[in-house]
């Protein structure tokens, strides 16, 4: 943590500011993300559950300093999420808050949740879709309603789903819900598709489907 120092800011209180001087382009956070399965993320101290993100379906624990990085409309950096760091938009002088783009953070949630749910449908294993579905799940399709996992996993299927296109994201305020409307190429044609996310336990999962 030589190259940033913790200071008072947004997150639980903290921010991240920079420590030195930094030219555009350079890496300025650096980050490895925590795996965390259901019973770990139940087990953490009280507070951090708010560090925690979910990509592709699982769930993330973001360590220090990377975890305080706050959002800005105007930020100093951007996120390399393959590289796992936060990057100089610009030049930036010491003591000046380090901050990120947080709606990109939302965006990649959602956006690798749906390349999970995308897989998992394609594979058909019960296994994949239930760790990306809640337990009281809803299924529309074909005018007819399922409600809970089982059902959920046994039903889904049947509506032959292929590819999503156009899609389009309204996400609730604070981050925890979020609407998703989308074109299917189906086994039986072209199906419009509503689904409703909702974090639960930290993780990203389905608690509406209108399959079409």
């Amino acid at each position: 943590m030589d190259d940033v120092t913790l200071g008072p800011g947004n997150l639980a209180g903290t921010g991240v500011y920079a420590a030195r001087d930094f030219e555009a382009g350079e890496v300025v956070v650096s980050y490895q993300l925590e795996p965390l399965d259901e019973a770990a993320y139940l087990a953490l101290p009280v507070g951090e559950d708010l560090f925690v993100h979910s990509y592709g379906g699982r769930r993330y624990l973001y360590p220090v300093p990377a975890r305080f990085v706050n959002h800005s409309d105007n930020p100093s950096c951007h996120q390399d999420f393959d590289r796992g760091c936060d990057i100089a938009l610009r030049a930036i002088t010491q003591g000046e808050p380090i901050t990120i783009d947080a709606t990109e953070e939302t965006a990649r949630e959602l956006g690798t949740f749906l390349d999970a749910y995308q897989h998992a449908l394609r594979e058909g294993t019960g296994e994949l879709l239930a760790e990306l579905i809640d337990r009281d799940v809803s299924l529309w399709f074909a005018g007819r309603a399922v409600r809970g996992r089982e059902a959920f996993v046994a039903t889904v299927p049947e509506a032959g789903l292929v590819s999503l296109s156009q899609v389009e994201w309204l996400v609730g305020t604070g981050r925890w819900e979020a609407l998703c409307s989308a074109e299917a190429e189906t086994v039986r044609g072209r199906r419009h598709q509503s689904m409703l996310l909702k974090v639960v336990a930290g993780n990203w999962q389905i608690v509406y489907h209108h399959a079409g």
